[in-house]
């Protein structure tokens, strides 16, 4: 992407940010998240086809990068201590981003963000399955990703509509619920 277009999704991406933490995603509208970037209509067309759809890219980016950061590169790693920290920034990208996401995984009608953040856990998972640091007793490791991301969005959404939000506390908690052969504690 060039210099200009980057500048433009990065106007659109605060602008979808902004808006989407006061007012559900699928009533905003393309005009008003345009207005808001300073930008024409089609500069958003050219970045995104709704604005879910720019909101989901953007979070994703942002979860994308987390794992990049924290799991690719070198395996001869501390891989507890590396989940640990991409877990850590997760709840930190979901604490930033807090109104967009409770409104989301609040509504039972609205799945985009609980599939969002889904898709991105099994991802890790899979990931981390594919780099050996996973020993799963289950061969299937579509159904292994699946359950234990479900589940992880489930502990992540209890987690964010709390009052006391804890990083440390959360990943005490989450210790305790992911399976033995989940690298939780350092040297694992």
């Amino acid at each position: 992407m060039d210099a200009r277009a980057q500048r433009s999704f990065e106007r659109l991406s605060a602008a979808v940010l902004e808006l989407a933490a006061d007012k559900a995603p699928e009533s905003l509208s393309v005009s008003e998240i345009a207005r808001t970037a300073g930008v024409h209509r089609s500069t958003f067309y050219e970045h995104s086809d709704s604005p879910s759809a720019l909101l989901r890219a953007v979070l994703r980016d942002e979860l994308d990068d987390a794992r990049e950061r924290h799991l690719d590169g070198a395996a001869d790693r501390d891989w507890a201590l590396a989940v640990a920290a991409v877990t850590r920034e997760v709840l930190e990208h979901l604490e930033r981003h807090r109104s967009v996401y409770l409104r989301s995984l609040a509504s039972p009608a609205d799945g985009s963000l609980r599939t969002l953040l889904a898709e991105h856990f099994a991802a890790s998972i899979l990931l981390l399955a594919d780099r050996g640091v996973l020993r799963s007793p289950v061969a299937d490791l579509d159904i292994v990703a699946r359950f234990v991301s479900q589940g992880t969005v489930g502990a992540v959404s209890a987690w964010l509509a709390r009052d006391d939000r804890d990083p440390d506390a959360f990943l005490e908690v989450f210790a305790h619920l992911v399976p033995p052969w989940w690298p939780t504690r350092a040297g694992g």
